[in-house]
């Protein structure tokens, strides 16, 4: 071997005569190493102009380390036929003599050079052709293409050789070659210029595509943070409050005595819990509520016998770092209980720390989501119900339900998702119903129940970004590339295909790496959206719209408006429908003035029709909407339908304000395909509209933003009112439309002047929801009179809003 120096000089000489060089088969033939003869071509590459390069990846073979053993001393069986003798030998001495006797005997065998005759093993041929050393020792030589790709994926299945994508190079003479080397002069120096020698030196070319200085790259989320911004989204969207989770350091009390969690239990032993050194005594421990505990543990109660043990109060003030954010959980149904128990959502996501052994799907700090829900009532189907729409949310849809045990809950299930890499089902949470023995010392009632479910963050991480070792999103394995790399959006609340893969896909061995996961996910996306472009180009050709792109052509419409048209964006020259079909016993309240809303932002005509399935209607549905303007060129058209003929899906339901009439369904036309069912979701629908309609969003009659311009607190608290009212006013029993007129009654405050709105210092759309539809009882409900003061009023406003 030579020095790199000779080996440049070598290329150009053979070049010379050659007029190309290919640099693996060089390296063959000039018995170098192929990654020294790429440095070679590399360093010729920096003189300028003298060669032209160029690249192409190749499929190269390899002998691995056995491989080139039998290249040099034969395959395992020609070398047990050569040292067999004509006589034979016992298979205990073969297999003494060679440690890979089973391979060396079994290859001979199939081959037929040799066979059993009782203990022997003899000869069958006088002589053999070692068919796998010669192959090997063309792999080795660069003539794989000699052997045949079955023959290939033999040796490769017995480890003999490999394969590697390798980064071949093709050299041919560029324009300025020359087989004289002669450094080039990178700077223009003094001595240079002093001694005139510039003027014969050759000077190494400026390099104009140099990058220079790297990019900037401003701040990024860290993927795991990304994705809980987004899930404490999702929870918010739901109603949920979160709940203060500053506090790391935690009494054993809070995280394990609280939960009704025994102080024998494995999970407090050290090897599972990090306990605290230094503060190790916590001092604020609500005392009375502590002695109630002590008692339900060491001698039961609320229908339990306890664990019967002598608890002790030492145990339960040790510090340690929280095990889960249960804890905080607990904390905050005590101080519901003794502030008066009112229903209530509450969820946390933040840190929590456990004594694990780390491996691919554990570690011992970790996030920890979890929800609780309290009400009166409440049982497993709201359970599974409850995070099955989360899980939905999250894009997760095909989960697995296993009974399982805590302490603290019961029924107590685990929750499973089916991951793709690791070709298996995971755990991704845990949930259930909280005991009687952890809520009823809280002092919350006895018909109140707890529904609570907790996950990681990190396990739908693995799902989402195709992972299959959990120390890549956490940790210094983490890569820079892939936080910088990471989707702006992770939560895909609009997917429509589970994560489970299809059943024939079962044999799952490897983990499909995380860019190919991306990239079939993009690309799963990208037909979707070719699939969304042919149904509008073939409704447009329905409806005679001409979808041009660029600048809009005489009796052509561009492609922005052709879409707005076809998506039921309203204009002025085809008015948006907005088809409202509905019982005759339950009657959409809030539409007259939401539609006189809307008539107030924009051109609105409204009508009332009968559905050939009903007879006369009683005047007032004939004049349901007669206090609404109508415009004679409308931009939005309200046709209210009243109609008995029902179909698909819409069964029935016990109602407070419409008995088990179905509930009203809206149409959005001219697609026809959109529809909105329930009075609540048509009354969010139609405020979204209005505020699109109305100028900056807010309508000039109104105080404030109306829906959708809310700040994201208020949004949710306000969902919350109007998912409640639908519940419990309209579709609730007798018992539940007391317990939310005596939340109404509480919100609203002891003020019988009522000056107040519902969620800020202006009316929003739940004031004009709730207020509509608690106008409809009438007589048949008794409300407190600042609940009354405050509904003449909201509807006095709504209806001078509406006449503006």
């Amino acid at each position: 071997m030579g020095s790199q120096g000779d080996l440049t000089q070598r290329i150009l000489n053979d070049l010379n005569s050659q007029n190309s060089i290919d640099s693996l088969a060089y390296s063959i033939l000039v018995r170098e190493e192929h990654q020294k003869v790429v440095g070679a071509i590399k360093s010729l590459e920096t003189l300028g102009n003298v060669i032209s390069v160029s690249s192409k990846s190749v499929k190269c073979w390899s002998c691995t380390e056995e491989g080139l053993q039998i290249s040099k001393e034969g395959s395992h069986e020609a070398r047990l036929f050569s040292w067999l003798s004509k006589a034979g030998a016992s298979v205990d001495a073969i297999k003494k003599e060679f440690p890979t006797a089973n391979v060396a005997l079994g290859a001979a065998l199939k081959n037929k050079w040799v066979r059993k005759e009782g203990p022997n093993v003899v000869r069958v041929v006088e002589s053999i052709s070692d068919v796998v050393q010669q192959d090997l020792q063309a792999v080795v030589a660069g003539r794989h293409s000699q052997l045949s790709d079955k023959q290939l994926a033999d040796y490769k299945k017995r480890k003999l050789i490999k394969d590697s994508d390798v980064t071949v190079f093709s050299v041919s003479k560029g324009p300025g070659f020359t087989t004289t080397i002669s450094k080039l002069e990178a700077e223009l120096t003094k001595a240079l210029i002093e001694s005139g020698q510039w003027k014969i030196t050759t000077f190494k070319p400026f390099n104009f595509r140099a990058k220079g200085k790297q990019e900037v790259r401003p701040g990024h989320l860290h993927p795991l943070m990304q994705l809980r911004s987004e899930f404490r989204q999702i929870f918010l969207e739901m109603g949920f409050t979160e709940m203060p989770t500053n506090s790391f350091v935690e009494s054993a009390f809070w995280n394990f005595d609280a939960l009704f969690q025994p102080q024998q239990h494995p999970a407090r032993d050290a090897h599972d819990t990090f306990y605290v050194k230094t503060p190790g005594r916590a001092l604020a421990v609500p005392t009375d509520y502590m002695h109630t505990v002590r008692k339900v543990h060491s001698e039961g109660g609320y229908g339990s016998s306890g664990y019967r043990y002598p608890w002790s109060e030492e145990e339960a003030h040790k510090n340690l770092l929280r095990t889960h954010t249960t804890a905080v959980s607990a904390r905050m149904l005590h101080k519901l209980a003794q502030e008066g128990f009112r229903p209530a959502k509450y969820f946390s996501i933040d840190r929590v720390f456990r004594n694990e052994t780390l491996d691919a799907t554990h570690l011992a700090e970790f996030h920890q989501i979890e929800g609780v829900v309290a009400d009166y009532n409440l049982s497993v189907k709201h359970l599974i119900g409850m995070f099955t729409a989360f899980f939905e949310k999250i894009g997760i849809k095909d989960l697995r339900f296993k009974a399982t045990y805590n302490p603290y809950t019961e029924p107590s299930m685990e929750i499973y998702s089916y991951h793709e890499g690791l070709g298996k089902w995971v755990e991704v949470g845990n949930s259930g119903l909280f005991r009687p023995e952890m809520l009823r010392p809280m002092g919350l009632p006895p018909n109140v129940s707890v529904l609570g479910w907790g996950l990681s963050l990190e396990r739908p991480a693995m799902i989402m970004f195709g992972s299959n070792n959990i120390r890549e999103l956490v940790g210094p394995k983490v890569k820079l590339e892939h936080v910088y790399s990471h989707p702006v959006c992770t939560v895909d609340k609009f997917a429509t295909s589970n994560l489970r893969p299809p059943v024939a896909a079962t044999d799952v061995t490897s983990c499909e790496p995380a860019a190919a996961q991306l990239s079939r996910r993009q690309d799963r996306i990208l037909h979707q959206l070719h699939d969304l472009q042919d149904r509008i180009r073939q409704v447009a050709v329905k409806m005679d719209v001409n979808l041009t792109e660029g600048p809009a052509k005489k009796g052509s419409v561009d492609y922005g408006s052709a879409l707005a048209v076809l998506t039921g964006s309203p204009s002025a020259d085809r008015p948006m429908e907005l088809v409202i079909t509905a019982h005759p016993h339950r009657p959409p309240h809030s539409l007259p003035l939401l539609a006189a809303l809307l008539s107030s932002v924009s051109p609105t005509a409204v009508s009332v029709h009968t559905h050939s399935s009903l007879g006369d209607l009683p005047d007032s549905l004939k004049n349901f909407l007669k206090g609404v303007s109508s415009s004679p060129e409308p931009v939005v058209r309200v046709r209210l339908i009243f109609s008995a003929a029902f179909t698909g899906g819409n069964s029935p339901k016990s109602s407070t304000l419409g008995g088990k009439a179905p509930v009203p369904r809206l149409i959005v036309s001219p697609l026809n395909s959109t529809e909105i069912a329930g009075e609540v979701n048509i009354c969010r629908y139609v405020a979204r509209l209005a505020e699109l309609l109305s100028r900056d969003a807010v309508s000039p009659a109104l105080q404030g933003p109306l829906y959708e311009g809310l700040s994201l607190d208020i949004l949710a608290e306000c969902d919350a009112w109007l998912d409640d009212c639908q519940d419990w006013l309209i579709a609730g029993t007798s018992r539940g439309r007391a317990n939310f007129l005596n939340k109404l009654s509480n919100k609203l405050g002891e003020d019988e002047d009522s000056s107040g709105w519902l969620l800020t210092q202006h009316p929003t759309l739940a004031d004009l929801f709730v207020s509509t539809n608690l106008a409809c009882l009438g007589g048949s409900a008794k409300v407190a009179v600042n609940v009354a003061v405050w509904r003449d009023r909201s509807l006095a406003y709504w209806s001078k809003v509406g006449k503006s």
